[in-house]
């Protein structure tokens, strides 16, 4: 009872500090526009908002996101009669993504006991509060993405039910499309799950029942597209870009250089006076706001779910290092938000390992990163700085 009461109590601490920070509205907030839409049975929008990211075709006016992104606020907007805003909707995905991933990590061998502390990084420790604080249709599918990651890897690890993983990754993939590359984990976790004997074939069973649970949630979107666009393959997010004229290839290693700092080494500004920092809008590094992830370089790689973790998150890293943005404007690296749910779990393999010496090294770096993403709020949100 204690126990339970305990986990509830660091739960409802954590969801008042969000909510606490969570804006009413924000104006950028085309997917809730277009779930309202489609409960009124409409798969557009009713005009064009020239602040948002939209195109135009066959005289319709289309948001040039993922619909996907918007399909996952249908039952938000269904519960709340869709009077309540989109950044509540984006705080409540951050709030479940912190208790799937305790739950997650109670089952993970080698960081059971870190697993308050894991809830507590990745929602007051990241720029995730950040993103709580905002509520915009960028940080909203990155909330989307990882909620639905820790669903898949919940229900692959801890319920170990395939269908349904496959279903909840299909989501995930479709709010945000890199993490197409998270099929490595998956695969790596099957063959490691499978008996020795018998590993290659148990593992391809247990990648077909994971596809067939992806096909409706899949099928959804390319009869939306199909509907929408004429073309089942072609997403809004495509269409967008062909109408507004991408300059250059999307990939392409000419982006490497510009990019590195943002997943490296890239500093706020320091100033001679108050506010004494400045979190500009080409971002942050990962390891500066939230160096318990430093736990990377030093993982128990021993375990095999720390090294099927690792091989996303290393991928996701060169994807975007190559990408033609870098998700400016952003607080800290907007797109290594993506990779959370695989790279937290797996820097805390690092601090699981026997000796009090880990413990106190990650509640020092916990601490720190608590208090620089809190004040890196309160001055880019409430300061304007």
């Amino acid at each position: 009872m204690k126990t339970w009461l305990a986990r509830g109590l660091l739960f409802a601490l954590l969801g008042g500090v969000l909510l606490s920070l969570t804006p009413p509205q924000n104006a950028y907030d085309g997917p809730l526009r277009l779930a309202r839409a489609l409960v009124e049975g409409r798969t557009h929008l009713p005009e064009f908002v020239t602040w948002l990211e939209m195109f135009r075709h066959d005289g319709r006016d289309y948001l040039a996101y993922p619909p996907m992104v918007s399909f996952v606020l249908v039952p938000y907007v269904l519960i709340t009669d869709g009077t309540l805003g989109q950044p509540f909707a984006n705080t409540l995905l951050i709030l479940g993504s912190s208790a799937l991933l305790f739950a997650l990590m109670r089952r993970l061998p080698g960081v059971e006991p870190l697993a308050p502390r894991a809830a507590v990084a990745y929602a007051i420790g990241t720029p995730m509060l950040y993103s709580a604080s905002a509520g915009d249709v960028w940080l909203l599918m990155h909330s989307e993405g990882n909620f639905f990651l820790l669903l898949t890897l919940f229900f692959v690890l801890v319920r170990r039910h395939l269908v349904v993983a496959g279903f909840f990754f299909m989501v995930a993939m479709q709010t945000r499309y890199s993490l197409a590359v998270a099929s490595l984990t998956f695969g790596m976790l099957f063959l490691q799950a499978a008996p020795p004997g018998a590993r290659l074939r148990t593992a391809f069973r247990s990648g077909l029942w994971f596809t067939a649970g992806a096909l409706p949630a899949l099928a959804a979107v390319l009869v939306y597209q199909w509907s929408t666009l004429g073309d089942p393959f072609l997403s809004p997010y495509s269409a967008g870009w062909r109408e507004w004229g991408l300059k250059g290839p999307q990939f392409s290693t000419r982006y490497f250089w510009r990019n590195l700092p943002v997943y490296t080494y890239a500093l706020p500004t320091f100033l001679p006076q108050f506010p004494y920092l400045r979190f500009g809008a080409g971002g942050q590094s990962l390891w500066l706001l939230s160096p318990f992830f430093l736990g990377v370089f030093v993982a128990d790689v021993r375990r095999p779910w720390v090294q099927a973790f690792l091989v996303t998150s290393a991928a996701l890293l060169g994807f975007y290092l190559i990408y033609f943005g870098s998700g400016v404007a952003q607080f800290g690296a907007r797109y290594m938000q993506d990779a959370y749910p695989l790279l937290l779990p797996a820097a805390f393999s690092a601090f699981g390992r026997p000796g009090r010496g880990w413990r106190i090294a990650l509640d020092v770096l916990l601490v720190y990163a608590i208090v620089l993403n809190a004040y890196g709020v309160y001055v880019t949100r409430f300061l304007g700085s």
